[in-house]
């Protein structure tokens, strides 16, 4: 298990890093001014990797088999439940985050988001879609449901077990973009995110189907991308 999450926090973090330290070398990289279509680059290298590492130590790990842990077509019922999830993760964290900005008094923006305010060509937006509707969904419900939230229902009840893996994908998203204090992005990214998290174990505890996650986790986020990119929304 420790293994697990060293290479797994390897592929979040020191891949993308190599690539950054071999392009300043190589000069073709200001890490101080990095340009929208290395960031990019960087923030995906390590899908592979990872990808690979928790597809194969994930069945040794829980002792089990990939279709066990989810990975199968889901029934008619577990679609509903996962596309049903698209509706409740929106509300609550559009709600939640709103309340939240509002009483602080401050508005800070998720990395990505901010990210996405700075595609201009055509080709820059498409990859960004693929990565955030399609890529991104499927490593992360791999990563933090059905890795973390499978290894902390083992130990504790099944609440605690979505809130604590909840709570990490919650404080992933969380980084700073205009200078603002990482602890009030903790408060108005974080929070919010760690209720869609949650709503994301609960979809998978509901239909034990990893595919019905991603659904829920794309569908979320096919709406972020297109109310950003196309009607410019904050």
């Amino acid at each position: 298990m420790v293994l697990v999450v060293i290479g797994v926090a390897f592929c979040f973090v020191v891949v993308p890093l190599v690539y950054l330290i071999a392009g300043a070398v190589a000069g073709f990289i200001n890490i101080r001014h990095l340009s929208v279509d290395q960031t990019l680059i960087a923030g995906a290298i390590g899908y592979v990797p990872l990808a690979a590492l928790l597809l194969v130590a994930l069945p040794r790990v829980a002792k089990t088999t990939l279709r066990e842990l989810g990975f199968r077509a889901p029934t008619q019922g577990e679609l509903a439940i996962g596309l049903g999830g698209i509706i409740a993760m929106w509300v609550v964290v559009t709600l939640v985050g709103t309340l939240v900005s509002t009483l602080a008094h401050k508005h800070e923006t998720e990395a990505a988001v901010a990210l996405m305010r700075q595609l201009r060509t055509p080709g820059q937006k498409a990859f960004f879609a693929f990565d955030a509707v399609a890529l991104a969904p499927m490593l992360e419900e791999l990563t933090f449901r059905v890795f973390l939230f499978n290894a902390f229902s083992r130990y504790m009840p099944l609440a605690w077990g979505a809130l604590c893996s909840g709570a990490v994908f919650g404080i992933v998203h969380a980084q700073s973009t205009s200078g603002a204090d990482y602890a009030t992005q903790l408060l108005t990214v974080s929070l919010a995110l760690t209720l869609g998290g949650i709503i994301l174990a609960y979809v998978y505890s509901l239909t034990r189907c990893y595919w019905c996650n991603v659904i829920t986790h794309a569908g979320f986020n096919a709406i972020t991308v297109f109310a950003v990119i196309f009607l410019h929304a904050r």
